[in-house]
């Protein structure tokens, strides 16, 4: 008896392993794998300029850092800019610009150096700054009445993911490129809405893999219909939670990783989670902490726990 609809995935034509390179752009699912990621020790850079939603803000940051736009006081506003998530702020505006900066220095870093470049779309709802007349990364909790709301179309999103790829590959020819669609629905934008969005970033997606090397990880898809269950969701009924995550995960780890790290991947788990684990004899426990994490360093030298 089948109580799910398993949705099929082709590996990664370059599979992860510990000598791989990743970074991780775009909405909030991609926090999630590059927090797992992370925590089983690979490599990764996670969103140098906080969350990111739509392509067209992607594209001009990747611009940016591969043309080595350096940010200025007039790419500020207060204290908070608009080409990134408000994780940059600052009270002070020489502050934000050295935060903008510093992130646009670690991006260009991890585009020249990264096997795998993960790009995870949330929606093509956007708001235009009307005075500025740019498409915002974050709207900072503005006033509703300063933006326009458009609906970007599959041409325009094509593009933008187009140039984001060639621009990685003029400074890395080698990166291979997956895309993923974020699994969480944008209902404030409506339901219609949300579908209507999410319908024209898959076409968009789906265009740039057609003409390019580039692969599709259907997280979108094992949400809506392997997890087609509110025990899979947070209290908010839109984000995934934990197992919901972890499903996903699993799912990502089966077509997307090499065999062999496995064993090094149980190994750091059993360190992280006797790490995290809080003991009633202190000392005892920091001791065994210290010898699990010396067995690992004998067998791999080279990580950074």
């Amino acid at each position: 008896m089948k109580l799910s609809t398993p949705v099929p995935i082709t590996n990664l034509p370059l599979l992860i392993d510990y000598n791989s390179k990743m970074l991780l752009l775009g909405s909030c699912f991609t926090e999630h794998i590059g927090s797992k990621l992370n925590f089983y020790g690979f490599e990764v850079a996670v969103n140098p300029f906080g969350i990111v939603f739509n392509s067209t803000s992607l594209r001009i940051l990747v611009q940016r850092a591969i043309k080595n736009q350096i940010f200025t006081l007039e790419d500020c506003t207060n204290h908070y800019s608009y080409f990134c998530h408000s994780d940059l702020n600052s009270k002070h505006p020489e502050q934000l610009v050295l935060n903008l900066n510093n992130a646009l220095h670690e991006l260009r870093a991890s585009l020249k150096t990264a096997t795998h470049l993960f790009l995870t779309l949330g929606t093509a709802w956007v708001y235009r700054h009307i005075e500025k007349d740019i498409i915002v990364a974050n709207c900072h909790k503005q006033p509703q009445h300063v933006f326009k709301k458009e609906l970007l179309s599959i041409e325009a999103m094509t593009l933008d993911l187009k140039l984001i790829s060639e621009l990685a590959q003029q400074i890395n020819p080698d990166v291979s490129i997956t895309y993923t669609l974020s699994p969480v629905r944008h209902v404030k934008d409506g339901f219609i809405e949300n579908q209507r969005s999410k319908s024209r970033l898959h076409e968009a997606i789906q265009n740039q893999i057609d003409v390019t090397n580039a692969s599709y990880f259907p997280a979108y898809e094992i949400a809506m219909d392997e997890l087609r269950d509110y025990r899979f969701y947070a209290r908010d009924m839109l984000h995934l939670n934990e197992l919901g995550i972890d499903f996903i995960w699993s799912r990502f780890r089966e077509s997307g990783m090499n065999n062999n790290t496995l064993p090094k991947q149980k190994a750091i788990e059993k360190y992280r989670n006797l790490s995290n684990h809080k003991a009633s004899d202190v000392a005892t426990h920091q001791q065994l902490i210290a010898k699990v994490k010396e067995e690992l360093a004998s067998l791999y030298p080279d990580l950074n726990l």
